[in-house]
C-alpha cells in the first residue's frame, strides 16, 4: 500500500508541476499569439468589408 500511496503523491506532484508550467509558460504565450492573430484577422475583415461596400455602392443607382 505504501508504494501505491507514494505513486499517487508523485502523480499529484507532477500534475501540479504541469499545471504551473501551463499557467506560467504556455498560457501567456498562447494568449499573446492569439491576440496578434485576432488583430490580423480583424484587419482582413475590415478590408473585406470595405471592398464589399465599395462594390455595393458602385452598383447602386445614383440618386
Amino acid at each position: 500500500m505504501d508504494k501505491f500511496e507514494e505513486f499517487g503523491r508523485r502523480v499529484e506532484e507532477e500534475l501540479a508541476r504541469l499545471r504551473k508550467y501551463l499557467e506560467e509558460e504556455v498560457a501567456p504565450e498562447t494568449e499573446r499569439r492569439t491576440a496578434v492573430f485576432l488583430r490580423e484577422v480583424s484587419e482582413k475583415l475590415n478590408e473585406t468589408a470595405a471592398k464589399l461596400e465599395s462594390r455595393y455602392n458602385a452598383r447602386r443607382p445614383q440618386s
